[in-house]
């Protein structure tokens, strides 16, 4: 099996095996880690990185992590394509997938919180609309 990184949406907690643990050891949320590539990793704990992920790569990413979770992407090909379009521009000008919805503040640590999958179960939006603060990711 392949090993592979991944990152906790809701700490940033980053874990190295063949999936993303059930329960985040930081944290303690369930079904919480999204698979990223090393140059994330890197720029989340600090070092420098610089690869750019494809919109294809990008969105596969997110099916993954979709999987066996209370949500989905949603329906339309065309948004999804522009919201991965949004975030790798996102990762040129910033440097993180940051949610391409949301303005990064220029405080680290807080835009920390606005890296794509974000904790948007958390967030009062997801709690009226069922769907993140783009509509990338809808309650199944």
């Amino acid at each position: 099996m392949i090993k592979k990184l991944w990152r906790c949406y809701v700490c940033n907690d980053i874990h190295f095996g063949t999936k993303g643990p059930e329960i985040c050891p930081t944290c303690r949320a369930k079904n919480a880690f999204c698979e990223i590539d090393n140059d994330e990793a890197l720029k989340v704990i600090g070092a420098q990185g610089g690869k750019l992920e494809t919109v294809e790569q990008l969105v596969r990413v997110w099916e993954d992590f979709t999987k066996e979770q209370d949500f989905r992407l949603e329906d339309s090909q065309e948004n999804i394509q522009t919201l991965a379009t949004g975030e790798l521009e996102n990762v040129k000008k910033h440097g993180l997938k940051y949610c391409p919805c949301r303005i990064p503040t220029g405080d680290y640590e807080r835009d920390l919180k606005l890296i794509c999958p974000c904790n948007f179960k958390a967030q009062q939006y997801w709690k009226e609309n069922a769907e993140c603060w783009c509509g990338l990711f809808v309650k199944r």
